[in-house]
C-alpha cells in the first residue's frame, strides 16, 4: 500500500538584506560609539581635586577607539584640530568651527602652506580661563553638553544649514568622527598646545608614539587671535609665542560678524610681533549661518525665549531646559547684559575672554 506523500511546506521567502547605514562607509576603520550622555561628576571633581604640576588634557570620552589615529593602521602624522571653550553653553558655531577644519583648503597668511588635512579632533573644557570667571552652568553640565556637541558633528551627519560640508561624502572625508573630548587644566595655548601633544602620545603608548609628528590646529575667533599675541598673558611674549609654533602649535582663525575689519586685519598681520609665524596662521571661512552666534546671546535668548535658542543643537536646548539652566535668576545681571549689547560693539567691547 502506497505511502501517502507529505504536503510540501513552501520554501521561506529569503529575507532581504538590511539597507546599508547612512553612517560610515563600507572600508573604514572607524568606530563610533552609540550616543548616550552620562553624568560626568566624578570626572570633573576628580580633574579639578588633582593637583596639576604641567599643563594637564584629561580625556573624558573617545568617539572613536583608535583616536588620536583615525584607525590603528593610520599614518603616524597627527594634525588634531582643537575647538577649546568655555562652552557656556556649545553652540553651532563651535561645531562650525571644526567643520571648517575638516572641510576647507585655505593657505596660510603667508600664502605658502596650505592647511593640511586635519585627521582627528579634539573639544576641550577649559578648567579655568584667562580672563573670565565661571558662571551659570557647572563644569559637570558643561561636560554633559560638551558631549552632546561632539555627537551633534561627529555622529548626526543629518543635512542642516549650519554645516559647512555638503555632501555625505564631505562629511566622511574630513574624519569628523574621529574625535574626542576633555578638560585641560591651563589657560593659555601655548600650555594646552604642550598639554595636547603630551596625551595625544600617550594614547598611541610608548613604542606606538616614536617619531611621531603632532600638529594641533587651534580655532578661535579673530578676538582671541588679538589676545593670543597680547604680551599681558605672558612673562617672555616673544620666546613663549615662538615655543607654541615650534611645538607644532597653529591657529585656525574665523572672523565672526562684527569682528576683523579689513583695514585692521591687515595692520594686525604686517606688526612685527605677528609677521614672522604668517605661515602657521589659516583663515577659516565660517558660514553666514552661524557667524553671529555667541554663547552671551544664546545665554540671553534662553533668558528671554527668544529665536536666538535656534543657534543651539536641540539636545543641548533640551538639556538647558531640563536643568533650568540660564533662567533669569538675576534680572540686574540680564538688564545688564543686555543694556551692554545694545550701546556696545565687537569692534569697542573689551574682549572677555570668551573664544566664540
Amino acid at each position: 500500500m502506497a505511502t501517502a506523500s507529505l504536503p510540501t511546506t513552501p520554501a521561506t521567502p529569503a529575507t532581504p538584506a538590511p539597507p546599508k547605514p547612512q553612517g560610515i562607509p563600507k572600508g573604514t576603520a572607524l568606530q563610533v560609539h552609540k550616543h548616550t550622555t552620562p553624568h560626568y561628576d566624578a570626572f570633573v571633581q576628580g580633574f579639578l581635586s588633582h593637583a596639576h604640576l604641567q599643563p594637564t588634557v584629561q580625556l573624558a570620552r573617545k568617539l572613536c577607539a583608535s583616536w588620536p589615529l583615525p584607525s590603528p593602521s593610520a599614518p603616524k602624522a597627527l594634525n588634531i584640530g582643537i575647538m577649546d571653550s568655555s562652552f557656556n553653553p556649545p553652540h553651532y558655531c563651535h561645531g562650525a568651527y571644526l567643520e571648517c577644519l575638516g572641510t576647507q583648503q585655505m593657505r596660510s597668511r603667508a600664502g605658502d602652506t596650505q592647511l593640511p588635512e586635519i585627521t582627528a579632533y579634539l573639544l576641550l573644557l577649559g578648567a579655568r580661563n584667562a580672563d573670565k570667571r565661571l558662571a551659570d552652568a557647572s563644569l559637570e553640565q558643561r561636560m554633559r553638553m560638551v558631549d552632546m556637541l561632539a555627537h551633534t558633528v561627529a555622529v548626526d551627519n543629518a543635512a542642516d544649514t549650519w554645516h559647512v560640508w555638503k555632501t555625505r561624502e564631505q562629511f566622511h572625508a574630513s574624519a569628523l568622527q574621529n574625535m574626542a573630548f576633555g578638560m585641560v587644566s591651563s589657560p593659555r595655548f601655548v600650555d594646552k598646545c604642550e598639554a595636547v601633544r603630551r596625551v595625544a602620545l600617550a594614547e598611541l603608548g610608548g613604542e606606538g608614539a616614536q617619531g611621531v609628528d603632532v600638529r594641533c590646529f587651534f580655532a578661535m575667533g579673530w578676538d582671541t587671535l588679538i589676545r593670543f599675541f597680547d604680551p599681558k598673558y605672558y612673562d617672555d611674549c616673544e620666546a613663549e609665542v615662538a615655543r607654541f609654533f615650534s611645538m607644532g602649535g597653529r591657529i585656525a582663525f574665523a572672523r565672526r560678524a562684527g569682528y576683523g575689519v579689513a583695514a585692521d586685519v591687515d595692520s594686525f598681520f604686517a606688526s612685527a610681533r605677528v609677521a614672522p609665524f604668517l605661515r602657521f596662521i589659516f583663515e577659516l571661512n565660517l558660514p553666514k549661518r552661524v557667524r553671529h552666534i555667541s554663547s552671551t546671546d544664546v545665554r540671553l535668548a534662553v533668558r528671554n525665549s527668544t529665536m536666538g535658542v535656534r543657534d543651539i543643537p536641540p539636545r543641548i536646548l533640551d538639556f538647558i531646559n531640563s536643568s533650568q539652566l540660564y533662567r533669569d535668576k538675576d534680572a540686574k545681571k540680564t538688564r545688564k547684559e543686555m543694556s551692554r549689547q545694545v550701546v556696545s560693539t565687537p569692534q569697542n567691547r573689551k574682549a572677555d575672554g570668551s573664544l566664540i
